[in-house]
């Protein structure tokens, strides 16, 4: 569920008003939010004196579940008390999973996060990688290769794309296929630079996907 609330607020010219922030957003509720907040729209005010155009700062918890990210964002101000914010992040999340049905249980951890712009730049940065899975999904079968989906969460967290480039019929990360497809992908098609940058990762660390594989199987 996405909310709203209204704050005080205070314009650099001085002048204190009320305006309606948005404190939550729900990705599933309100998908318009999401491209609203890339596009710097969300909590943007308008001064009733000066006429000013700002971001007006609030704690903001951004959900996600098809891409599995919860996020507590403070505002920039609040970094200097980043262990406290993490203390009441954990808190409030074990809290309200306790009150989720065994179903709707969420197996992944919340990401804090300082300033709504890091947020934005996560959101910019799995966006242009999407692009590329849609090459990949689309073009896999005509190339000779299959599509691996693996975790949202867990791709996030070791930075590679959630849907994995390997030899046809593979059902399960391994090193060798991964490599091998990726080497036919990026010869169809040069220009796919996050699949380029996972194939010299992979170069330089051929266990790379052991941590990925551990990761998987303890979830």
């Amino acid at each position: 569920m996405s909310i709203s609330n209204l704050e005080e607020i205070t314009c650099p010219c001085g002048n204190v008003f009320d305006a309606d922030l948005i404190s939550a957003i729900s990705v599933a509720d309100n998908p318009e939010l999401k491209e609203a907040l890339i596009a710097g729209e969300i909590n943007l005010v308008s001064c009733p004196q000066c006429g000013e155009m700002f971001y007006a700062e609030c704690f903001i918890l951004y959900h996600d579940s098809e891409n599995e990210l919860i996020a507590f964002v403070y505002p920039l101000t609040f970094q200097n008390q980043a262990a406290r914010c993490r203390e009441k992040m954990l808190k409030e999340f074990r809290s309200a999973l306790d009150n989720f049905a065994e179903k709707q249980k969420i197996n992944y951890e919340p990401l804090l996060i300082f300033g709504i712009e890091d947020l934005v730049l996560i959101l910019k940065s799995e966006q242009e990688v999407e692009d590329e899975e849609s090459v990949l999904k689309y073009t896999a079968s005509k190339i000779g290769i299959g599509a691996l989906k693996i975790s949202p969460s867990i791709a996030r967290k070791f930075s590679i794309p959630k849907v994995l480039p390997v030899l046809k019929g593979s059902k399960t990360i391994d090193a060798n296929s991964i490599t091998s497809a990726l080497k036919i992908l990026l010869k169809h098609n040069s220009s796919l630079l996050h699949y380029a940058k996972l194939f010299d990762r992979l170069s330089k660390n051929k266990s790379m996907f052991e941590d990925v594989k551990k990761r998987l199987n303890n979830d």
